[in-house]
């Protein structure tokens, strides 16, 4: 089973170009698959009297710094995702080659902004559908019937109480919607509480539901208390989770189909033969008897040339004699 994970650092550098580059860095070397910023505006955000507004505006940055972002993410291995909030920041993803784009919970019920990104060169997109209703994630969709879906459950609570993630609902969701749509997969964005094992844990729940994708927060230090760190952790942190995360995934592993040994690796299979008893005589056997059943037994022996289904042996002419505790091998039925 693979899992992508997202270093999510949403508000968290500040509008600084410096400090994004060196959340990048962090989440580069943790070994996630891509870093991913919210690409703010004020103006498509929130009205000049929002008691946020001055903190959306201090988030700007350059377009060309955007680029800058995307080059230097391509550089150090990992790629840039970007949650966009209108016209101006698509347009700036598609201008700068962005390959996913998140659409914030704030906005699946957004249509025109939904119908915008349908028709957007863009195919890969993420959709927060944290506090969604089931008909607002079909109608989301339905319109981006055309894009390739992550749909993420979970939701920011800073951080969230363990028992409100409801993880089921990703096993849940996924099997409302797979005869509607074939288009998306599932995942889940992780806000657990940084401060204990819960950290890992929640995430790890999550891919044993279903999950495809993780989103976890990642902060240079949650001492500094930078926006958005609530759930965050620090990046050596991140590097632990990303490695228990892709170890759990590895754990999964997967089954195409119904086949009979389960497509057990080599290893099992190994394990399989090395434990498994053998058919020996419970008595000494003659040549020409007929074998029931209470002339074997199943035990472990030295030898390499052996039966193990007791099945195959019951009602076979013996052509040789069998002295007690000898293996039953082809030879001998």
């Amino acid at each position: 089973m693979k899992v992508e994970i997202i270093a999510e650092m949403a508000q968290g550098f500040e509008g600084n170009y410096t400090q994004a580059k060196l959340l990048i860095k962090a989440a580069s070397s943790a070994g996630a698959d891509a870093a991913k910023f919210q690409l703010v505006y004020a103006d498509e955000l929130a009205t000049p009297d929002y008691e946020y507004y001055n903190l959306f505006k201090s988030l700007e940055m350059k377009d060309e710094e955007w680029a800058s972002l995307e080059k230097f993410s391509a550089e150090n291995n990992i790629k840039l995702y970007l949650d966009i909030f209108g016209i101006k920041s698509l347009s700036l993803c598609e201008k700068i080659g962005i390959k996913a784009i998140k659409l914030h919970p704030t906005d699946i019920t957004n249509i025109s902004l939904l119908e915008s990104v349908s028709k957007s060169k863009i195919n890969n997109i993420i959709i927060g559908a944290g506090g969604a209703n089931l008909d607002e994630i079909e109608k989301a969709l339905t319109i981006l019937k055309n894009k390739t879906v992550d749909l993420l459950l979970g939701f920011q609570s800073y951080p969230t109480e363990t028992q409100d993630n409801q993880i089921c609902r990703v096993k849940t969701l996924e099997n409302a919607l797979e005869n509607k749509f074939s288009n998306f997969r599932m995942g889940f964005a992780d806000h657990a509480q940084p401060n204990d094992g819960l950290k890992y844990a929640i995430a790890c729940t999550a891919i044993g539901a279903g999950s495809k994708v993780l989103e976890k927060h990642l902060t240079l230090g949650k001492v500094m208390e930078m926006e958005d760190h609530e759930s965050a952790l620090n990046p050596d942190e991140f590097k632990d989770f990303v490695y228990i995360i892709k170890e759990c995934a590895a754990s999964f592993g997967s089954v195409k189909g119904i086949s009979n040994d389960f497509n057990m690796s080599d290893s099992e299979k190994k394990y399989r033969k090395v434990i498994r008893r053998h058919v020996v005589a419970s008595k000494s056997l003659k040549q020409g008897d007929i074998i029931k059943n209470e002339d074997v037994i199943l035990k472990r022996s030295a030898s390499e040339d052996v039966i193990y289904d007791l099945n195959k042996v019951y009602g076979r002419k013996l052509k040789t004699d069998i002295s007690k505790n000898s293996p039953i091998n082809n030879n001998a039925i």
